[in-house]
């Protein structure tokens, strides 16, 4: 059986313009066999009609602070509200505070890292982001160095088996793509067909499985 038709598939970082936006994305990510994707708390998705049967919705908090001494509180303050909760990095103050706390489920738009960030990353659970996007809508010189970062970045997530997923950030179903071609953008960059699975299918599910109110640690529910 195919890699890409025995996993469940997760874009946990969709970003539609509008709710009308959300109901062609989700459509389209279906299609893709998608299992689900995560869209921003207050696009409302509780009282959305017409959504594909058999497919999530997922609620995201994306947390863009400026201040890294802030980031603790707000993400006590949002984690219980969220599924996913994702915190922008990129400065390295943000990026190291992100990998220390266990609350934070994704590190989006890291930049660079380093030993020590994916050290961190690895012990707390937090998965480094892979845009694919960066790669879809540059060429030339920037595309090169989104593509050396991105080796940098897999080869120390490797070493120290920190996780990571993989999103295109699609605010339109024209970003969205297919598991199978996700895979063959991350293969620019050295990632394997087996890590692509991990990165849209096995962090995901994990990230999800946290936020059930009957998980009690990897591996162990409350039944």
């Amino acid at each position: 059986m195919s890699l890409f038709t025995s996993n469940s598939f997760y874009e946990l970082c969709m970003k539609p313009e509008s709710r009308e936006d959300l109901h062609q994305m989700a459509g389209v990510a279906r299609r893709y066999r998608y299992a689900g994707v995560a869209v921003p708390i207050d696009m409302g998705v509780g009282d959305l009609d017409d959504l594909p049967t058999g497919f999530s919705i997922i609620q995201s908090v994306e947390l863009v602070v400026k201040n890294a001494s802030r980031v603790s509180g707000t993400v006590k303050q949002w984690w219980e509200k969220s599924d996913c909760l994702i915190l922008r990095g990129g400065s390295e103050s943000l990026n190291r505070v992100g990998v220390e706390s266990q609350l934070v489920d994704v590190l989006s738009s890291p930049g660079r890292i380093n030993h020590v960030l994916a050290k961190l990353a690895s012990e707390n659970g937090v998965a480094i982001e892979f845009n694919l996007g960066a790669i879809i809508h540059t060429r030339g010189q920037k595309r090169s160095e989104t593509l050396a970062l991105y080796r940098n970045n897999l080869k120390l997530l490797r070493k120290y088996r920190a996780p990571f997923i993989l999103t295109t950030t699609p605010r339109t179903s024209y970003d969205l793509r297919a598991p199978r071609e996700m895979a063959a953008l991350s293969m620019l960059f050295g990632m394997t067909r087996e890590e692509t699975v991990h990165g849209l299918s096995t962090v995901p599910s994990q990230i999800l499985e946290k936020h059930d109110p009957n998980f009690i640690a990897d591996g162990v529910r409350l039944v």
